[in-house]
């Protein structure tokens, strides 16, 4: 069975829906005006406000709450975060709960019923439910919007966190009063010393020292640290950042420099460790040596 995207935010909140106590206990089951669909899905329409409904294709923002069939509250997003937003899909499967968009518009309220055992799917059901119970999915939609709509809106919202990133490198750089060069990728780099000796080329065995800095001046990593040794690793082949296998071919062999990174070309939105999601990286480089690349793939990771 397809949740799609809308019910999707419903299940990484799990952990919290767990932890949750029931409101309520009432004797007997509580589905009557409910009707199914020529997809077998069980639904009532609770509010109509008498506006366009939702479109395959469109995006919803929505609340949504959780509810067993004898009005037991399991989970609500409206106590959970801000209204979240999916886009509505047509039903894969039959009873598939997607349908229910379909039938609402901004304003609109709706519930349909779900196999406890299929919505759960792969987690413990929460007490008190268990197997052959079905659960209440309550959907308020707040506003719906034409996918052209939202995805000029999301570019609108790429392009200011995109301008905003930049502003922060130019502030680094204007602040620790840095020579540093431009690339069309969007990354910035200082040559303190070219070096003379062979060029990083891709499909090489490069090795490096290196020291990885945020623009707060955290480290977050380094080969110079007690114990550690220079980093090695075969150019091109997707084995370290993007930023990486771009800014080192840029440096010969005894040279010297900066690399700043920007998120794209680093751990972008995920992350890694220590190092929070997008975030611009500062790298301390030195090439210490350029070799044939062994004949196994992969290779050492970055700490």
């Amino acid at each position: 069975m397809n949740f799609s995207n809308f019910s999707k935010s419903i299940v990484v909140c799990l952990p919290i829906l767990l932890s949750l106590t029931f409101a309520s206990c009432n004797s007997d089951e509580n589905v009557s005006g409910y009707s199914t669909s020529t997809n077998g899905l069980d639904y009532k329409i609770i509010t109509d406000a008498k506006q366009a409904k939702a479109k395959v294709g469109d995006y919803v923002q929505y609340y949504s709450t959780i509810r067993t069939t004898k009005d037991s509250l399991i989970f609500s997003l409206k106590n959970a975060g801000p209204a979240e937003i999916g886009q509505v899909a047509a039903p894969k499967e039959e009873g598939d709960p997607i349908e229910i968009l379909t039938f609402m518009g901004k304003g609109d309220s709706a519930s349909c019923l779900i196999p406890a055992e299929t919505f759960f799917k792969g987690v413990q059901l929460p007490s008190p439910l268990k197997a052959g119970d079905r659960i209440k999915l309550d959907i308020k939609i707040t506003d719906v919007f034409p996918k052209a709509d939202y995805d000029a809106k999301m570019a609108e919202i790429q392009s200011q966190k995109l301008a905003m990133a930049e502003a922060d490198a130019l502030n680094y750089i204007k602040a620790n009063n840095l020579n540093a060069q431009r690339l069309p990728s969007g990354m910035y780099y200082i040559v303190e010393n070219p070096g003379t000796g062979a060029t990083p080329e891709n499909g090489k065995n490069v090795k490096v020292n290196y020291r990885g800095t945020l623009f707060n001046g955290t480290e977050f990593d380094s080969s110079l640290k007690p114990g550690r040794e220079p980093f090695e690793f075969v150019l091109g082949r997707g084995q370290v950042i993007k930023g990486w296998d771009q800014g080192i071919p840029l440096f010969k062999v005894g040279g010297k420099g900066k690399l700043i990174i920007p998120p794209a070309m680093g751990y972008g939105e995920q992350g890694q460790g220590n190092i929070p999601s997008n975030s611009w990286l500062v790298f301390d480089i030195e090439v210490l040596g350029v070799s044939e690349a062994p004949n196994k793939q992969g290779g050492i990771q970055m700490q």
